[in-house]
């Protein structure tokens, strides 16, 4: 039996977006290992019948000596355990854990960029400095990556304009998918109620949300605009005076999405950059139409008009605007939504995605006796 050992960052993330590889991977014969810097969903994942190891670990850490010890603890682990197979999720792993797959003796690395993140994005010298260490990991890393995946063509083609990483290691696939059984189509039921579903952060277009929430209230102030997420560089505290006064309501933090996205006409999600959001892929599914930036990720997910609005980068009249032209535009919503769940069928099945994904670490265990 191949065995294969998944690097990632927390151990949410393995139950809200590995679920279904790790299952495939399963069904196709893996003994599975998993890494997390935290335990907090220990129990969760030993329930999926993996393996399960904690390397404590800061992801917002960019201390030297700190990413070096990660990096070493990595490299004993995996040569405990000894997979025939390391797939490396997130900047971390996609960097640091590579090289210690390679120094462990590893011979097949499969790694995914599921986005550039705030390393691209965000300017300023402290920034830029960051950016250039970064790039040089991932060129360092990827060197010895069999295949590096990625959720969008902006990113690849970055990723390759940057030589951080050569053009015939890269396959884009259409994000990591969603389950189209477990989120499957809702009849809208509310003309007028909007939702955001993603981490504080600024880069996600939190006060943009906001402030067109306020927009459209002022011509309708039954309109409804529901936040769920947990907070980042951006706290509860600093959006605060919208919550007080109505504008918008902050839902929290939950292990469902799919009431909260059922109740809604529609998502937004006008983030600075992003792989392929989860929540746009999710609320599609379930049948509803996208307000999202025509930035790197967001863009893939919508065809302007067909399954949903695409706005300029931070316009948040022009989102209040689309906002707007919905309520006003019941039958065309419902219309759209129909719309937005074939999208997802063709485009987001994670079904099909994991079984192009698993298709490469099969031929590429199989090669290893070769």
């Amino acid at each position: 039996m191949p065995r294969i050992l998944l690097l990632m960052t927390t151990s949410e993330n393995v139950i809200n977006f590995r679920f279904n590889l790790i299952q495939a991977l399963k069904e196709k014969g893996f003994s599975v290992s998993i890494v997390a810097n935290d335990e907090q969903r220990r129990e969760e994942i030993i329930s999926l019948g993996v393996d399960f190891y904690c390397i404590e670990n800061s992801n917002r850490s960019v201390s030297v000596l700190k990413a070096n010890s990660y990096r070493k603890r990595l490299q004993r682990l995996i040569e405990k355990i000894g997979p025939d197979v390391v797939f490396t999720f997130q900047a971390k792993p996609n960097t640091f854990g590579v090289l210690a797959a390679k120094k462990a003796g590893v011979k097949r690395i499969f790694s995914m960029v599921e986005g550039a993140g705030d390393v691209f994005t965000k300017k300023g010298l402290k920034w830029n400095a960051i950016r250039a260490i970064v790039c040089h990991l991932y060129r360092k890393a990827f060197k010895y990556s069999n295949k590096v995946f990625f959720l969008n063509d902006d990113d690849k083609s970055e990723f390759i304009e940057r030589r951080l990483v050569k053009e015939e290691q890269c396959e884009l696939i259409n994000g990591i998918g969603v389950d189209l059984r477990r989120f499957s189509f809702k009849p809208i039921k509310n003309d007028r109620t909007f939702i955001m579903i993603a981490r504080m952060l600024k880069t996600k277009g939190v006060f943009e949300y906001c402030e067109c929430a306020k927009i459209v209230k002022q011509k309708y102030p039954d309109a409804v605009f529901n936040y769920l997420g947990s907070e980042g560089d951006v706290s509860v505290d600093n959006i605060s005076m919208y919550i007080e006064d109505g504008t918008i309501n902050y839902l929290g933090t939950t292990k469902d999405v799919r009431p909260y996205i059922e109740d809604a006409l529609m998502l937004l999600l006008c983030s600075y950059r992003e792989g392929m959001p989860m929540s746009i892929m999710e609320a599609q599914a379930m049948g509803r139409g996208i307000i999202t930036s025509n930035n790197v990720g967001c863009r893939d997910t919508v065809v302007d008009g067909y399954n949903g609005f695409l706005v300029e980068h931070k316009n948040v009249e022009m989102m209040a605007n689309k906002c707007i032209y919905a309520i006003e535009h019941f039958d065309e919503m419902v219309i759209m939504g129909q719309n937005a769940r074939k999208f997802a069928e063709e485009h987001f099945d994670s079904v099909l995605i994991n079984s192009k994904v698993v298709a490469f670490l099969n031929e590429s265990v199989a090669s290893i006796g070769e």
